[in-house]
């Protein structure tokens, strides 16, 4: 695997999900474009090898059972949104660098001893819903769901409501 170009395929695709001419990408939570790049790093996850889950908010990962250690996992990854006309490697630098580390390790070792996981966390930066940090709140069970029914987006939608 040439590391390299491997991100750079990766980075043109997700960088397609949302990308704005003549600069920039706009991948707001929950947004179509959000929903299709979610949807390809899945699949890419599955092609892969990798065990895929998510939970209710968005959060997705992506997870090479270890062979002698499978419960000790050792985690990378970011956000797969961005905010309004954000550069091509906000957040997905660390989503797609975690799964490019993690496929090169597998083709050169093969099974890792510890469990590997991608991690993409949802509404990091608070770009669309004025409440930040969501997936990992949800993922450590830390929100707090009365600020949840009074966060809306520009538009006036509410995040309790997606």
């Amino acid at each position: 695997m040439d590391i390299r170009e491997t991100f750079l395929e990766l980075d043109k695709q997700f960088t397609s999900y949302g990308g704005l001419e003549p600069r920039g990408i706009t991948r707001l939570l929950y947004s179509e474009e959000w929903r299709e790049a979610v949807n390809a790093l899945q699949a890419i996850f599955k092609e892969n090898g990798l065990e895929v889950s998510s939970d209710a908010v968005g959060n997705v990962s992506g997870r090479l059972i270890g062979s002698e250690k499978p419960d000790e996992t050792i985690m990378s990854g970011s956000h797969i949104d961005t905010v309004t006309e954000g550069g091509h490697l906000d957040g997905q630098f660390g989503v797609l660098s975690a799964l490019v580390a993690t496929l090169y390790l597998k083709e050169k070792y093969g099974q890792p001893k510890r469990t590997l996981e991608v991690l993409s966390i949802a509404e990091e930066e608070g770009s669309r819903f004025p409440y930040t940090f969501w997936g990992v709140k949800n993922f450590f069970n830390l929100q707090n769901n009365d600020d949840v029914k009074i966060s809306c987006d520009g538009e006036g939608i509410n995040l309790s409501t997606q």
